[in-house]
């Protein structure tokens, strides 16, 4: 198991003993034995079952009470069940015992009616567990006033008190979280995990201990938590943005053994696995080809050793690795540590990333955003509430890091909160969790982030190329991004199986993208990436053959009650207020295209490839087209001059919406869509007015943006945002 601690001892000696305590010796001191035995092996869920069988035969015996309470205490799946009896036992417990190792207390003795002075420990955990904070702490601080401070828990039970103050300062100050489960499509019965999702958003990784689609597992179990073997699946989001049924990876083992999501790289192609080794868990990466997954490799370098290494995130330049190890050497238990890439391509040696980061305590589930710069991690350290809890820090120009930052409640709760990531627009992170209520053990979740958490400094360009009907994507469609700047030339793959694909784009800067199959440009054009600081996200549709302008469509939704180009009651047209609530009374009148254009709005210079272009600037919320205007007008003239000189005129159409934001077409990318949308129904109608077939009108490619600067509620400043808010159209 991934995040318990690797099996002592070989799950096959399990079945012979638990049969023979099931037939031939039913003897209470052989149940008895047998019990302790499976404790010490970890088989906790096994361990409790014997245990309640022998309470119920014994309920006044504190000493049972105890190892049923810890047995469940200590189980995959079943720590709350463990309060109840460890409350009894500590009630039933005689004075004057001591630990185990300075008492008369046996554990091992079928005789032994006592509870050990460790109960007092275990049940202020119970207690911490159940948001019971000054139970909690009373039965801290009891253990710690009955043992010595040199016994092994002793640190322990004062790092509880540390964390349940911790727990109610943060209680007392919740986050603005709206926490949703990603739903039952995803989530099953089972224990579903470890999300990881893809810069663009439309694939989730994640792990589950479910039965496979065809069963081939269902009589393969793990003993030590009674369910299958972890493996990995995929959702895919839908074109209308659903997740579609997971779909189990071709490189899970076919029988015994683990495999869990850890990462995957920017551009979806690379995807880091976590695969326990007898016990020694190593980190793996498995490259996509085609629409199948590589067999795991190990990561080089010095990232796998004979420690445990249970996690890694790979910066979105592909550059850096960081990953946790419980080496030697470190802070505490598990560390966070890192490796950079050489210029001959290898890893170099490890380096622990500092104790800013790292503390005596367990750190785990390292994140790093695609910035590059905002960590995401676990730890049971910092002002953590209980087990892990979820922190950020941020990378300064130094290479070093900031203090980290606990993300704070109802996110973080008293138990474990490893599984921690987020968007690329930083306002959605997604998380595995095993709240009341889910569908299984542990579900995924997803949590909408405050507007501060939105990235800085991030492009994002992302969409689909997309062949033609009935047909599949050639395999050898590139896609060559080239800095005009410094001549660097980059590549990336589509994903064979929809065409996705993905680039990381540092912003300040000008790109040349050349989309080509076999090694033949299909489509190419400029763009420059705004210097602003927000977030700013870049849809293409690419078409491998220009397709009839009639045929694609927006499926885009308006709010109900709401026709298109409509306003709702009370929004001014200078837009929203930051908090979404109306401010009439500061409405002002929004500046005129000519105005915008005096200001610098002509976000790029005409593309001299195409023989016309055509730009429209929007007050906020509108996306109509003047017919009548006689820029439209000589675009639509060079359009139909197209149709009689060629036969047929290609179209790029692009669109772009501001960050300010928009109550009543819901989110900005649904604006910016609609802007396009409404674009192409214009272009069809002025075509059909001038007695053109608008078939002979072929897209050739389809942008749909969000850019420009972070909204700060101040959306009268018509100059900031209106230059990002437009419709352009180019043809040749």
């Amino acid at each position: 198991m991934r995040y318990g601690y690797p099996a002592l001892l070989a799950l096959a000696l399990l079945g012979p003993r638990w049969t023979a305590a099931q037939g031939d010796n039913t003897s209470f001191n052989w149940k008895f034995e047998e019990a302790n035995r499976l404790m010490e092996e970890k088989f906790y869920n096994q361990a409790a079952e014997i245990w309640k069988e022998l309470l119920d035969q014994q309920p006044d015996n504190a000493n049972l009470n105890y190892k049923l309470g810890y047995s469940y205490f200590s189980s995959y799946n079943q720590k709350q069940k463990a309060l109840p009896y460890l409350e009894a036992a500590a009630q039933k417990r005689t004075s004057g015992y001591g630990s185990f190792n300075t008492s008369n207390y046996d554990p091992f003795d079928p005789k032994e009616t006592n509870a050990p002075v460790e109960v007092d420990y275990y049940l202020g955990r119970a207690y911490h567990l159940n948001s019971e904070f000054d139970k909690a702490d009373q039965f801290y601080q009891k253990f710690m006033d009955e043992v010595d401070p040199g016994h092994e828990l002793w640190q322990q039970a004062k790092r509880g008190k540390e964390q349940t103050a911790n727990a109610r300062e943060l209680v007392a100050d919740p986050k603005p979280y709206e926490i949703s489960n990603v739903g039952p499509v995803v989530n099953c019965e089972y224990p579903d995990f470890s999300p990881v999702l893809s810069v663009d958003g439309n694939a989730l990784f994640f792990t589950s201990r479910r039965i496979r689609p065809d069963s081939s597992n269902a009589g393969i179990i793990d003993e030590k938590a009674g369910l299958p073997f972890e493996n990995i699946y995929v959702s895919y989001k839908d074109r209308d943005g659903n997740w579609q049924e997971p779909e189990l990876l071709n490189i899970n083992p076919a029988g015994a053994g683990h495999l869990a999501s850890v990462n995957v790289s920017a551009d979806g192609q690379t995807l880091i696995i976590y695969r326990d080794d007898d016990g020694d868990g190593n980190l793996y990466e498995s490259k996509l080809v085609g629409e199948l997954w590589s067999d795991p490799v190990l990561i080089g370098s010095d990232v796998n050793t004979k420690s445990w290494e249970t996690h890694a995130a790979l910066t979105a330049d592909g550059n850096t690795l960081y990953f946790v190890s419980d080496r030697k050497g470190g802070f505490g238990g598990r560390d966070i540590y890192r490796v950079v890439r050489l210029p001959n391509g290898e890893w170099s040696k490890a380096q622990n990333i500092g104790n800013v980061v790292n503390t005596p305590y367990d750190e785990d589930g390292v994140f790093i955003h695609p910035n590059g710069r905002t960590m995401f991690f676990a730890s049971k350290g910092h002002n953590s509430m209980g087990g892990f809890d979820i922190f950020s820090s941020e990378m300064q120009e130094d290479g070093t890091w900031t203090p980290p930052v606990n993300i704070g409640y109802p996110l973080n709760t008293v138990d474990d909160d490893v599984f921690f990531v987020t968007t690329a627009d930083g306002l959605r992170g997604y998380f595995s969790s095993d709240k009341i209520g889910g569908y299984g053990e542990k579900d995924i979740y997803f949590v909408d982030l405050p507007q501060e958490m939105e990235s800085e400094g991030l492009a994002v360009l992302k969409g689909f190329i997309v062949p033609p009907p009935g047909q599949g994507l050639p395999p050898s469609t590139i896609l060559y991004v080239t800095d005009k700047a410094t001549g660097e030339v980059k590549t990336y793959k589509p994903r064979q199986r929809d065409g996705v694909y993905v680039v990381i784009l540092p912003p300040c800067k000008e790109y040349n993208l050349d989309y080509r199959v076999d090694d033949k440009t299909i489509h190419t054009e400029d763009i420059f990436v705004e210097c602003e600081s927000a977030y700013q996200e870049i849809n293409k549709e690419i078409y491998l053959n220009p397709v009839a302008i009639t045929g694609p469509a927006s499926m885009v939704d308006l709010p109900k009650g709401s026709p298109p180009g409509s306003k709702e009651k009370g929004e001014p047209a200078g837009g929203m207020s930051e908090q979404g609530t109306a401010k009439k009374e500061n409405a002002q009148e929004p500046l005129t295209d000519a105005q915008l254009k005096e200001k610098g709005a002509t976000h790029t210079m005409p593309d001299a490839s195409y023989v016309k272009e055509y730009q429209k600037f929007y007050a906020y919320n509108m996306k109509d087209i003047d017919m009548n205007e006689s820029e439209w007008t000589a675009f639509i003239d060079a359009v139909v001059g197209l149709i009689d000189e060629k036969g047929k005129a290609n179209v790029v159409i692009e669109s772009s919406a501001s960050h300010v934001p928009t109550k009543t077409y819901g989110s900005n990318e649904k604006l910016s869509n609609l802007r396009m949308e409404d674009a192409r129904k214009r272009l069809i109608e002025s075509v059909q007015a001038r007695g053109k077939d608008p078939d002979k009108v072929l897209l050739e490619a389809v942008n749909h943006l969000v850019q420009g600067p972070r909204y700060r509620g101040d959306y009268k400043d018509t100059e900031k945002y209106g230059k990002f808010q437009y419709v352009k159209l180019k043809t040749r």
